[in-house]
């Protein structure tokens, strides 16, 4: 009964020593979450819980790359399944002859062979396959995180292996689940043929298993908070608190004081969560256009710089003010890094534990540009904004000059009734490249008798852009002008040809007030098929459709722009990155107006390269106007424009209806 005795009290003191270490690292953590800025992430439960089964259990977002997504399902599976082993070891040294009875104690070997599975497929995806996406994350870590696991399988095999001797020898207790344990009592006969089976051989085989099983599991939750692997304990309530609100709003409220974070504490809590939430996986880091193209932004290393400075000034012992400490923005972040940011939200979408990377890295750029650490061209584009409410510099009163040249005219909704209302958007009004497009869409409005109007001069840009450069207040000026001039409109219904426009109307105006639906005119067009307002002549040609990121990511807009594109008789053939996984074009969080300095392939080019692997594909079908100048440019810069032409859905619309001849936007129908 000594080994007994030895075995409770060396339990009682791991548990004990693991609870207070692993309980100091949270309240430290926990300490730091409680000061950073509030937010409302407990509402709408039944959702969220809806969430933790569908993300946690069922592993969505992790099956979308299908090796690593059964690796770590075998991997998670077997610590949710051996809990059971917990109980049942640390049972039969206090409770001898306790079991957990046939059934569970022959899930737990089965879940051993599944656990070992999952570890050598995962050692075989970091040894031979390699992903990129793995560069920057803490390798030696994760062996050592895959030896601990293979040391707690292994441990349960030898102890169970040994236990039927220890029982009969020294407990005096019949062990009834000995056989269910068929991976213990298939080495158990190995013990036998070796004579290892008298109580002192017994005893030290027990205990040495019971040390790799129960021993590692003590040190392993010990260990867990200070490595990447505390995930195991912070993803499903990071899961859980995920943002439910619309994807497309940076600011969940009207800030107090500033957007910028320049301590820890000017994050919300749930971002500091999700610094101890991230698994070093790398998804967001293989999905990042600014990464793809060789700028120094990886939206994962963000993370990881963010939470190796805050253990560091928690190790410290003064996070709070850190007076010696590098600025976070600037010092653990680069400029570079940040400035190379797109705000496309891919890395967001990427990411299975739900960790929200575009907010931090718009914060720390706001705190840059307070500092006047900003990219010049982004400057000039701020300062435009400022001055004449729009990125090119030109007067208000030329904001509808596009409209000149039309055969009927355009009302005033500031001035009398219209049925809808079109906020046109910089690009659209001012853009020579695009231009041609609007004067299309106002056509086709035409052709199908709607009763439209635009706000003329009292239209301003929209502000989404000057809010991701980290510019709030230039924001909310730019949204009160706008606002205001849609106080004086009269109308049913708004929409856009802008998906950056259309994300801050539908998404940051509504803490401001403004509460009307907004549509995407792709939207709004299949209405007017479906009504049978226009009528669509089949074009009878192979194309491929590019998913904005603000109108498919952030806003979930990726049916609207096919079902059109297919009912004017195109045969749509998908890029291998579509819908809400679709590529960035580059323009986005300010790109399209900074310095291009250090990049190796524009993302915009890269994009074309992706529709040019199709088979037959002779289109690139986009509904963006900031999409329509990026894609052409990167045409023509590679010489492609023989091989592939760059289209706007309404330029579709306008040879399906007869509106354009097909030389005008060079279509060969057949």
């Amino acid at each position: 009964m000594v080994l007994r005795t030895v075995l409770e009290a060396l339990t009682a003191v791991m548990l004990l020593s693991s609870l207070a270490l692993f309980g100091r690292r949270v309240r430290a953590i926990a300490g730091v979450m409680k000061k950073a800025r509030p937010i409302v992430r407990t509402d709408r439960v039944g959702e969220r819980l809806a969430s933790v089964v569908e993300h946690v259990l069922l592993h969505r977002r992790m099956f979308r790359i299908t090796f690593s997504g059964i690796l770590h399902f075998f991997i998670f599976s077997g610590f949710v399944v051996l809990l059971i082993d917990i109980v049942e070891t640390i049972g039969e040294v206090f409770i001898p002859g306790f079991t957990v009875g046939p059934v569970l104690a022959t899930i737990v070997d089965v879940w051993d062979v599944v656990v070992l599975v999952g570890i050598a497929m995962a050692v075989y995806n970091r040894v031979v396959i390699k992903p990129e996406r793995f560069a920057g994350s803490d390798e030696k870590d994760a062996f050592l995180i895959l030896g601990l696991i293979t040391a707690i399988v292994s441990g349960i095999i030898v102890h169970d292996s040994f236990y039927p001797f220890l029982a009969r020898e020294v407990f005096h207790v019949p062990d009834p689940v000995a056989r269910a344990h068929f991976l213990g009592w298939g080495l158990s006969r190995l013990w036998i043929a070796l004579g290892w089976t008298s109580p002192v051989a017994a005893g030290a085989g027990y205990t040495l298993g019971y040390l790799l099983d129960i021993g590692v599991v003590f040190g392993f939750l010990a260990y867990l908070p200070y490595s990447k692997h505390f995930h195991i304990f912070s993803a499903v309530p990071n899961i859980f608190v995920r943002n439910l609100r619309p994807l497309g709003e940076l600011v969940p409220k009207v800030p107090e004081e500033s957007i910028a974070v320049r301590s820890f504490q000017d994050f919300h809590w749930k971002d500091i969560l999700d610094l101890y939430t991230c698994t070093e996986c790398g998804r967001c880091q293989a999905v990042c256009p600014a990464h793809a193209a060789g700028q120094p932004l990886s939206p994962k290393m963000v993370i990881l710089k963010l939470r190796d400075a805050l253990n560091e000034r928690i190790a410290a012992g003064g996070w709070q003010e850190a007076p010696a400490a590098p600025a976070l923005a600037g010092g653990v972040v680069s400029p570079e890094e940040l400035w190379a940011c797109t705000t496309c939200g891919a890395c967001q979408e990427a990411c299975p534990v739900f960790i929200e990377h575009v907010p931090k890295i718009v914060g720390l750029r706001s705190a840059l540009l307070e500092d006047g650490e900003v990219d010049a061209g982004a400057q000039k584009a701020l300062v435009a904004f400022d001055r004449q409410g729009n990125s090119f510099g030109q007067p208000a009163r030329k904001r509808p000059q596009w409209a000149k040249g039309l055969d009927f005219p355009i009302k005033d909704a500031r001035k009398e009734p219209v049925d809808w209302l079109w906020f046109v958007g910089d690009f659209a009004a001012y853009d020579p490249r695009v231009q041609d497009l609007t004067r299309l869409v106002a056509q086709l409005l035409h052709l199908a008798g709607v009763d439209f109007g635009i706000l003329y001069e009292g239209e301003v840009n929209s502000g989404n852009d000057a809010l991701r450069i980290g510019e709030y207040g230039l924001f909310e000026n730019l949204a009160a002008k706008n606002l205001q001039a849609l106080e004086k409109a009269q109308y049913n219904r708004i929409f856009t040809t802008d998906p950056h426009s259309l994300n801050a109307l539908k998404n940051e105006y509504r803490k401001l007030g403004f509460e009307s639906k907004v549509m995407h005119y792709t939207e709004a067009f299949g209405e007017l098929v479906a009504q049978g307002r226009l009528t669509l002549a089949p074009l009878r040609l192979r194309a491929t459709y590019h998913d904005p990121c603000y109108l498919g990511r952030w806003n979930r807009i990726t049916e609207a722009p096919r079902a059109l594109i297919r009912r004017t008789g195109v045969d749509l053939i998908e890029m291998p990155r579509h819908g809400t996984q679709s590529f960035c074009c580059g323009a986005g969080g300010g790109r399209i107006w900074m310095e291009e300095a250090g990049m190796e392939e524009r993302p915009a080019n890269q994009r074309i390269k992706e529709a040019l692997a199709l088979p037959d594909v002779a289109y690139f079908v986009v509904a963006c106007p900031k999409d329509v100048s990026m894609f052409s440019a990167s045409v023509t810069a590679m010489g492609l424009e023989e091989r592939l032409k760059v289209v706007d859905v309404a330029e579709l619309l306008g040879v399906a209806t007869g509106l354009l001849q097909v030389r005008e936007v060079q279509l060969a129908t057949s």
